[in-house]
């Protein structure tokens, strides 16, 4: 528990955007990201988890969350990402219909790679 802690100071991500889209007969939920770098050292790769949680606390749904490019030191990236949809499961359904405002999103890092070679996990 002690490294999750040590990771959120480093780098923290945050859910801006949610939606739900069609295309070429598929659908899918569509997410963005802000990645924010805390630390004085250039990240190279961000590797953990997004869990979207309702607002009784509940999970509704988990997505495994890896960024691979370089984040400056107390710099911010964005990151546009996208899951398919399935109607038959009752999370993906839950999910793409609750608005961004009645969900709490939880960051869990699990390790961060620098541009020097060293990690923190």
């Amino acid at each position: 528990m002690q490294n999750v802690e040590k990771l959120l100071e480093i780098v923290q991500v945050s859910c801006i955007n949610k939606d739900f889209v069609e295309y070429d007969y598929q659908e899918f939920i569509t997410y963005k990201f802000i990645i924010h770098n805390k630390s004085t050292k250039t990240i190279r790769a961000v590797k953990g988890s997004i869990t979207f949680n309702n607002i009784f606390d509940e999970e509704i749904q988990t997505l495994k969350f890896v960024y691979d490019q370089s984040i400056k030191p107390e710099k911010q990236a964005k990151y546009d990402a996208t899951t398919e949809y399935n109607q038959y499961i009752e999370e993906d359904k839950s999910l793409r219909d609750k608005s961004l405002k009645d969900l709490k999103i939880v960051w869990r890092p699990e390790k961060i790679i620098f541009e020097d070679g060293s990690t923190i996990e």
